[in-house]
């Protein structure tokens, strides 16, 4: 069963979509979080797919729209790092509160971006979380692979307070300040190390977005006893899924799915 909510956040609401199988009992769950170019649903539907998979496992999933992302109605300009965190913060405590769910087997995947959100989500949460994913993650301390948009467009997001950046698939991309002041102060791989849940780092050979390496970093940084890296040959940052022969992407769903099945229990 899926259902449309609405989350509220202190300054806007966050559109989410909650699904759960259509029976009794209380199920685990996960929050899909999203990349930076992106929305609820993410590239290709990928999210939509995951969370069908999820569904046939028996796990519930709330996926969701940062700010100024897909029918979120708050302000591009919105749009930090800070209050990308604190959206997970506001999503997790709104699954907690449902009553299908066991708020002790809950886990989280970050795509990209979204991954990096979920890393500083962990370390501020250690303990709360079973198992996390992350789907080509962007987890470096500070700028990391940002430091180009930092020489680029640094400069006029300070005078003007946002900038504008092209994108070549879609609207343009509007960040704040804040957004850069955010990236530039928070270690993501820091707040891994204070994460102890099962962790399961995915990525492709031919991500041209972030060394598909930097998987292992994420897995290595974690300090949990499961941490597993996935390097998929020949995947993109979107993990095939906009080719015309997208059976990696689906393969990943079905690999994703099954190993939260078993990791989201817990330690046993």
């Amino acid at each position: 069963m899926e259902t449309k909510i609405t989350i509220r956040n202190e300054r806007y609401k966050i559109p989410a979509v909650f699904t759960h199988p259509d029976t009794k009992g209380k199920f685990p769950a996960v929050i899909l979080c999203h990349g930076t170019c992106s929305d609820k649903d993410e590239a290709g539907s990928l999210f939509v797919a995951l969370a069908e998979a999820l569904l046939q496992n028996g796990i519930a999933s709330i996926r969701f729209d940062f700010a100024g992302c897909g029918e979120s109605t708050a302000q591009p300009q919105d749009f930090t790092f800070g209050g990308e965190v604190r959206d997970i913060e506001k999503v997790y405590a709104r699954l907690c509160r449902e009553k299908l769910i066991d708020r002790h087997k809950i886990a989280v995947l970050g795509f990209s971006q979204g991954a990096r959100a979920m890393a500083v989500f962990l370390g501020k949460h250690p303990g709360k979380i079973n198992a996390a994913v992350s789907w080509s993650g962007i987890c470096h301390n500070g700028k990391g692979v940002f430091t180009r948009w930092f020489t680029d467009y640094y400069d006029d997001a300070a005078r003007d307070g946002y900038v504008s950046i092209p994108m070549a698939w879609r609207e343009d991309l509007i960040l704040p300040k804040q957004w850069f002041d955010d990236i530039r102060g928070t270690f993501p791989m820091d707040s891994l190390s204070k994460y102890t849940g099962a962790m399961l780092a995915v990525a492709g050979t031919k991500d041209v977005l972030t060394p598909y390496v930097h998987a292992i970093d994420i897995a290595n940084a974690c300090g949990g006893t499961v941490c597993e890296v996935r390097i998929i040959d020949g995947a993109d940052h979107t993990l095939n899924v906009l080719r015309k022969d997208h059976s990696t992407a689906v393969q990943v769903v079905i690999e994703t799915a099954d190993w939260l099945a078993v990791n989201i229990q817990g330690e046993k």
